[in-house]
């Protein structure tokens, strides 16, 4: 009775996975290599995406922060007021003297108490310049004209935090990309070389089959199966892993945001970031049994 292209598959999924539970505590080990061996891209990946949301969530200010050499009299500051306010590049500006900068340091926590042991107001008046172009080339010309400006002590970027932070992300994205691909290749190598020794392994069976008749491709499905599945379990608990350090590290990192005045908690993996993991993992499973043990199998001549 011919059995049916679905029906060969289903009995070699099954012969598949007889042969997985045959060998419990080499197979167990084998999934844990390589679970651990795709936790770690997975976590990278998790670590950038998160570090993209909080990059997105920054805002976008090109504030320039003037600082005064001294403190102005009224006069002084309303010349340098109405001055700035009729450049074109300037939107506004807003100054604030230094016993307002003072009052801003005692919102802080453990300035109330430090603020007092001070002689004096150490704050220099400051000058807060809204520029009309969030242009960065537009913004830094205009951080060169105030700086030459008689008067000015110095001129910030409130903006130089978030360009430092960008610059970290992209070095995360890298490392992400990187070990993924490294790990990835880590778990190809370990299906090949698993699957290569069980072809090895069964040696005698094989020579059998072939000489009663079975093709290559009937002999390899299983091995093709046993692929997937090792890689299949993998990705589940490395999902789990994942998800598992997700739940653990969030709470610190709600506390930590808090800490900042911010709103934020970890991102997970979503349906197609799963879809993701468990497609590239059973892809190089797949891929790992296809060239390693259809080469050996060749090799296998009947007796």
């Amino acid at each position: 009775m011919a059995v049916s292209f679905f029906g060969r598959h289903k009995r070699d999924a099954n012969t598949a996975f007889k042969r997985m539970g045959a060998r419990p505590l080499g197979n167990v080990l084998t999934i844990a290599v390589l679970a651990f061996a795709l936790t770690l891209p997975t976590c990278l990946y998790l670590l950038a995406k998160n570090v993209l949301l909080v990059s997105d969530a920054l805002p976008r200010s090109s504030q320039l922060t003037v600082y005064l050499t001294h403190v102005p009299s009224d006069s002084q500051r309303d010349v340098m007021l109405t001055e700035w306010r009729s450049w074109s590049k300037v939107d506004s500006v807003t100054y604030i003297s230094p016993d307002e900068g003072i009052e801003e340091f005692y919102q802080f926590q453990g300035f109330a108490e430090a603020i007092p042991l001070l002689d004096n107001n150490p704050l220099p008046g400051v000058m807060v310049v809204e520029p009309v172009s969030e242009a960065l080339d537009d913004v830094v010309m205009l951080a060169q004209r105030l700086s030459a400006e008689e008067g000015v002590d110095d001129v910030r970027m409130d903006s130089d935090w978030i360009e430092r932070f960008v610059g970290i992300k992209a070095v995360l994205i890298k490392l992400a990309l990187v070990f993924s691909v490294l790990m990835l290749l880590v778990v190809f190598l370990v299906i090949g070389n698993t699957l290569r020794l069980q072809v090895l392994d069964e040696k005698s069976r094989i020579q059998v089959m072939k000489l009663v008749g079975a093709t290559d491709a009937d002999i390899l499905r299983p091995y093709l199966y046993t692929g997937i599945g090792y890689a299949g379990f993998a990705a589940a608990i490395a999902w789990s892993m994942a998800a598992g350090i997700t739940l653990l590290v969030d709470q610190s990192v709600i506390e930590l945001a808090d800490l900042y005045g911010a709103t934020f908690r970890l991102s997970g993996m979503g349906i197609e970031e799963t879809g993701l993991l468990f497609g590239a993992a059973i892809l190089l499973g797949l891929m790992a049994g296809q060239l390693s043990a259809q080469r050996h199998l060749r090799e296998i001549e009947p007796v």
